[in-house]
């Protein structure tokens, strides 16, 4: 009897030190799998930038087929491209329409914008914006057959297109008896305007001149209004990420140093802006 007890003792004894064993290696596992869940993770934010962009402002950023793919290229798309480089980074850009660029970046969705924006007190308070890389002023397109538009009082009663979000948009809302109608994408605004359905689109002058070479039958004016001092482009980073903001701007300035920042600008026929 007691040789049978003493073996029944001894199962028991290594029963229980197999189950401690596995409860000891399942959480072992198990931290270790968070462990490696949590660098990968990490590796992810630290190795790419996700970056938020309204592709429809040629030649800053639109959509061209790439190998059969939709691809976003421009002057913007290749310019935080060269600053990423910069950064040690892999860029990858999101399309989104452009009043939702700022909360997509507030929110995190998105690490940055470069988008053709330019920092007004209102989205200032929301976001931060990076050193300026372009200077653009206010314009109008309009059909060739138009005569010449020297102010905005000759536009009363017309109706002028305008993106919503955009400083453009601001702008003409700022003018009295000109009926503004809004729309989410520029090429849509382009389209009413080819097909009558609109008098004008206000947009910013190289983006506009742009639109103008594509549509052979538009042309861009200046009212005298719209001649005001030119408003700065930035790259939108949330204000929680001040050291990304810092590194941003390093970067920038070391693509206008190195001289590539002068080949896009000759590039895509811009003028440099920050001379």
């Amino acid at each position: 009897m007691k040789i049978k007890k003493s073996i029944l003792s001894l199962l028991i004894f290594i029963f229980m030190i197999g189950v401690i064993g596995c409860s000891n290696g399942s959480e072992i596992s198990k931290e270790e799998n968070l462990k490696q869940k949590k660098g990968e993770g990490m590796q992810s934010s630290q190795e790419v930038l996700k970056v938020a962009t309204s592709p429809d402002f040629p030649p800053f950023e639109y959509i061209e087929i790439v190998d059969g793919k939709d691809k976003i290229v421009g002057f913007d798309a290749e310019l935080i491209q060269e600053i990423g480089k910069e950064l040690g980074k892999e860029v990858q850009m999101e399309n989104m329409t452009f009043d939702g660029i700022v909360a997509a970046v507030q929110t995190g969705k998105v690490d940055m914008a470069i988008s053709g924006m330019n920092p007004s007190p209102d989205r200032e308070k929301k976001v931060n914006f990076s050193d300026p890389y372009y200077y653009a002023s206010q314009t109008l397109l309009v059909k060739k057959d138009i005569k010449d538009i020297k102010n905005m009082e000759a536009l009363k009663g017309k109706t002028i297109g305008s993106q919503i979000g955009s400083t453009s948009d601001q702008v003409i809302s700022q003018f009295k008896g000109i009926n503004v109608k809004k729309y989410n994408l520029v090429n849509d605004a382009i389209l009413d305007l080819n097909n009558d359905r609109i008098d004008a689109v206000i947009l910013e002058d190289s983006i506009a001149s742009e639109f103008a070479k594509q549509n052979q039958e538009l042309k861009v004016i200046v009212p005298e209004e719209l001649k005001l001092d030119a408003e700065p482009f930035g790259i939108v980073i949330s204000k929680e990420r001040e050291q990304l903001l810092k590194d941003v701007n390093q970067a920038l300035q070391q693509v206008i140093d190195s001289g590539k920042y002068d080949a896009l600008v000759e590039k895509y026929g811009l003028a440099n802006t920050l001379n």
